[in-house]
């Protein structure tokens, strides 16, 4: 048995991750989406004493309505985390689809002699009209440490806020590579910056190919539900006449 002082420190860190993610999702609103998510954990007693009256009041057994008050807040538990996790990877998806364009246009600009940070600015600004989720944030990074004179303040460190509010390997390598270069001069950025794009044109073909599959899969769902439906009218008649006779 897991002694429990190891057990609360696994449920502080994976509550401390659903943290990050809803922060991830929705941003400066997530403090109200935190807010709801602790609501409905506790009010999840409440959920189950009402579920298993409702359950004695409808003539089921103890052991059945003691089931349904467990189950009825354990479905609501997972349906609303399944929801944040799904959420988390969309927007992750969406990122990594507009990482290529971001890279290629950065190494465009670098390679015709743009000052990195400049280049930054410069792509933010198209970004944020043509690619909703990595756009917003790199618009956030740069509002973050771009001046209302238009001085650069801390840039590194607002890209390293990037990094962390995404929470991607993919966008963390390219956040250590901005630094790295801006840190060290190096010469090179372009050449990475082109081969990191074409890396990730490649995984951009893998999710595009990912997301058109379970498109697929979403659409057989409704093809067997009318099956099933087709079924149950079909056979009802049936069953009818012979419990009937």
């Amino acid at each position: 048995m897991i002694p429990l002082a190891i057990q609360f420190n696994m449920l502080s860190a994976y509550n401390e991750s659903m943290n990050r993610k809803l922060k991830f999702i929705y941003g400066e609103a997530s403090e109200k989406k935190k807010k709801e998510r602790k609501t409905l954990f506790k009010m999840l007693p409440v959920f189950g004493v009402l579920t298993f009256a409702a359950g004695m009041v409808f003539g089921l057994t103890v052991t059945e309505a003691a089931v349904l008050g467990i189950g009825v807040p354990a479905i609501l538990v997972v349906m609303s985390e399944h929801g944040i996790n799904d959420k988390a990877k969309k927007k992750t998806r969406k990122l990594r689809l507009g990482l290529a364009d971001l890279l290629e246009r950065l190494a465009v600009l670098v390679d015709a002699g743009v000052p990195l940070w400049s280049a930054i600015v410069t792509v933010s600004g198209y970004m944020k009209e043509n690619d909703g989720a990595l756009g917003d944030e790199l618009r956030h990074t740069v509002n973050d440490f771009v001046t209302q004179s238009g001085y650069y303040y801390e840039p590194e460190t607002a890209m390293e806020n990037l990094a962390k509010r995404c929470g991607d390997a993919k966008v963390s390598t390219f956040v250590s590579l901005i630094i790295q270069n801006s840190r060290k001069g190096a010469d090179e950025l372009a050449p990475l910056l082109r081969m990191h794009a074409a890396n990730q044109r490649e995984e951009r073909k893998a999710i595009s190919k990912q997301m058109a599959d379970e498109a697929s899969t979403l659409m057989v769902i409704p093809s067997v539900m009318i099956l099933i439906a087709v079924l149950v009218l079909t056979a009802a008649p049936a069953m009818i006449r012979l419990f009937s006779a």
